[in-house]
């Protein structure tokens, strides 16, 4: 059995550089809090308020560099405290997002925010050595109290390291640990 790391996602928000302007003021850089697990990744010292209908969440953490385009990554749960609804997406993919707002210290913004489909990011290499390509689906077997095979797992090639990611309401359901050992299902 092929064996990963697996780790669970908080919400958190993708800015681009000039919705980053438009929140914290012009030429504004983000400022490093802790790499992440992929290369290049960051958390950020930097928050923001992210507001729905019903509800708002006052301390949500940017992921850096600053990317393309602006998103929200949430949890199903999340979209049902503030209000919206949920949306299923790989990142990056908008386009039957809600809406949500997202309050800075020297503006505001509406950004799309969607609960990202459970994923796993592969380097090139490791995608040649299993034959996987982007879009592929697998199935993950998760072991211990709450045992789970989880199905439809996207698989996404490029500069990353090999990491499963889930979102809070996946990993908490399965009683998932960050960088918890858990096995890719062939049948």
């Amino acid at each position: 059995m092929k064996t990963i790391i697996a780790e669970v996602s908080a919400r958190h928000i993708h800015l681009s550089q000039k919705d980053l302007e438009k929140l914290f003021g012009k030429n504004y850089q983000l400022k490093k809090l802790k790499d992440l697990s992929q290369p290049h990744q960051f958390a950020t010292k930097e928050t923001l308020s992210v507001k729905g209908e019903r509800g708002v969440f006052p301390k949500v953490r940017i992921i850096g560099p600053v990317r393309d385009k602006t998103q929200v990554e949430l949890s199903v749960t999340d979209c049902f405290a503030l209000g919206i609804r949920p949306s299923v997406q790989i990142s990056g993919q908008v386009k039957t997002a809600s809406q949500v707002i997202l309050e800075g210290p020297k503006g505001r913004v509406t950004a799309p925010a969607i609960v990202a489909m459970r994923h796993l990011h592969l380097s090139e290499k490791q995608a040649k050595m299993w034959k996987y390509r982007t879009g592929k689906k697998i199935s993950v077997l998760i072991k211990g109290e709450r045992s789970v095979i989880l199905n439809n797992v996207v698989v996404r090639v490029g500069d990353f390291d090999t990491r499963l990611q889930l979102d809070t309401d996946e990993g908490n359901a399965v009683g998932l640990v960050n960088n918890q050992k858990v096995y890719i299902y062939e049948k």
